[in-house]
């Protein structure tokens, strides 16, 4: 994970400068139909991100969601969007920064004072936790007066969060431990020995955990898909890849087929119903720069990104559960985070 993103740190360093594609005239969308929203991330230190939105009922594709809306750009370095009480909140990662948006994608607030954010996870007492690349910790955001209320100290970089009942999962991907936040004091309660290099996380349908961890060569340590019981804190399976050349990341479950699926060059899923199963190939990469991926939990769909080569607009592919072609269209530059709605 660490090399994947000091490579794509020089990649896009280079093309930084590039102009952005010249700017399609945006339609009007209805927000209340159901979308595919696209987060850009956009050239670094050009702050270029921005979000495109796909309205499934018309096929008809704004290209600048929050510019349309909030005439200006969202910033450098569009990380990840989630949806909480009936608002949108968009990570900003390079801005050091969350926009916080209403139904109308219209910004409401702007939460300051981050170092580089990743990620957003809610709990049910109002409670957000954000994760970030060099902060070292979680914050913790009151969702009611939109400000940060601490921040909980963890010495490694922060990825993917994911909240079960009263846990935040927290992944690491420069540490070899899963931890475990308490989300009704906000505290840390402990940490898990999981192999090295966490990033991605998700739960299936029998409430097991799933984490990719990308291994670590030099501490002969390969990357791993580890199921994990969050009941008992119990490594239950550990898939090793077959060399350290693997780079998985963006891990889904889907409740259409009780399957994990997952980028690494091409789409591969895993049958989670089958004690044993080995991993399938879903969707071929086909030279394709595969860098997104979202399910629809609704419809089964698979949703995937090709950044290309981070200087023009990404495509965007819409996959039937039964992995045939739907939809694709244009999105904005470097499409690494889709969330449907």
């Amino acid at each position: 994970m660490l090399r994947r993103i000091c490579c794509f740190v020089i990649l896009i360093t280079v093309c930084y400068s590039c102009k952005p594609p010249v700017k399609d005239t945006d339609p009007l969308p209805d927000l209340h139909n159901t979308g595919i929203y696209v987060v850009n991330e956009g050239n670094f230190m050009s702050g270029n991100g921005g979000v495109s939105f796909f309205d499934t009922l018309t096929n008809q594709v704004t290209q600048d969601l929050f510019f349309l809306k909030n005439t200006r750009q969202a910033g450098d370095v569009c990380q990840s969007l989630n949806y909480f009480n009936n608002q949108f909140y968009l990570v900003v990662n390079n801005s050091g920064k969350i926009e916080v948006l209403n139904d109308d994608f219209v910004n409401t607030k702007t939460i300051g004072g981050l170092t580089s954010p990743r990620y957003i996870a809610f709990a049910s007492n109002n409670k957000g936790y954000i994760s970030d690349l060099y902060g070292k910790g979680v914050s913790v955001l009151n969702t009611l007066t939109a400000t940060i209320e601490k921040k909980i100290s963890i010495n490694y970089w922060t990825e993917e969060l994911l909240v079960f009942k009263d846990t935040l999962y927290v992944t690491s991907p420069a540490s070899r431990y899963l931890y475990l936040i308490d989300t009704r004091t906000s505290l840390l309660r402990d940490s898990i020995d999981i192999g090295f290099g966490s990033s991605s996380i998700t739960l299936d349908a029998n409430n097991k955990l799933w984490i990719l961890c990308d291994g670590n060569k030099d501490k002969s340590i390969l990357p791993a898909m580890i199921c994990m019981d969050p009941v008992n804190r119990g490594i239950e399976r550990t898939i090793f890849a077959a060399d350290y050349s693997s780079y998985a990341s963006k891990l889904n479950f889907n409740p259409a087929d009780k399957c994990l699926y997952w980028i690494d060059g091409d789409v591969y899923k895993l049958n989670t119903t089958i004690t044993g199963s080995s991993k399938q190939v879903a969707i071929s990469s086909a030279g394709n720069n595969f860098y997104g991926l979202a399910i629809n939990q609704n419809t089964g769909d698979i949703i995937v990104s090709d950044a290309g080569d981070f200087s023009q607009r990404s495509q965007i592919y819409v996959y039937s559960k039964n992995n045939a072609l739907k939809w694709s269209f244009k999105a904005g530059l470097i499409s690494g985070y889709m969330l449907v709605k």
